[in-house]
């Protein structure tokens, strides 16, 4: 159950700033993969090509959205960490419990917008053909598993960055590093870790089997 302070903080995080930075990434990778994609004989990308490209977007949008929430929140989450540096470990697991569902919550909304920001530059690409009909396509050629397991993928990652942030604050209170050491250690070892556990899943679960 969501209480009145966690939708309060789940409004804070979907701001405008994350949203416009969910949907120019979004866009961005979509438009630039159909473009590296797209023969270059051929004027306009095919129906084919923007499958794939919204596709490719989708199984990277967990990375990216857990970036971007490093880029937004890494400083403040390394500074509440190293807050917490002197206290006993319980009082960082409080702080991670309270923090995780807002901003679990929050990165599957930015995950839907880069989802649906991908979609619709692709469809740009065509002008002269039918979006909605185009939309309807793309929409169509995602897999629920595919689409289920992204999301799923995007709340695990957003938990695992929360929680690095604040260890490698405290850990670098502790150490006597500078904030700046901490926030670089917090980006480092999330990317690694996030990475790693991405390609443990792929290499555990068939993409084939999981598409059909």
């Amino acid at each position: 159950m969501i209480t009145q302070r966690q939708r309060r903080q789940i409004v804070n995080q979907v701001d405008g700033t994350s949203v416009g930075l969910s949907v120019l990434v979004g866009a961005a990778i979509s438009l630039g993969l159909i473009e590296l994609l797209a023969s270059p004989l051929e004027q306009i990308a095919s129906v084919d090509t923007q499958i794939l490209a919204v596709q490719t977007t989708l199984l990277a949008s967990p990375l990216l959205i857990s970036l971007l929430l490093l880029l937004r929140d890494g400083g403040v989450l390394v500074s509440q960490g190293a807050l917490l540096a002197d206290r006993h470990p319980r009082w960082m697991r409080r702080l991670w419990l309270v923090q995780v569902m807002p901003l679990v919550l929050a990165s599957l909304v930015l995950a839907l917008y880069l989802l649906a920001a991908a979609m619709v530059s692709a469809t740009l690409t065509q002008p002269e053909r039918n979006n909605i009909g185009e939309l309807a396509t793309l929409l169509g050629s995602v897999a629920p598993t595919t689409f289920a397991l992204a999301l799923v993928k995007t709340a695990i990652f957003a938990a695992l960055t929360l929680w690095i942030s604040l260890q490698q604050g405290a850990r670098c209170q502790r150490l006597g590093l500078r904030p700046m050491a901490a926030l670089s250690r917090a980006i480092s070892l999330t990317m690694a870790v996030l990475l790693s556990l991405d390609l443990g899943l792929v290499l555990a679960f068939d993409p084939l089997l999981i598409r059909q």
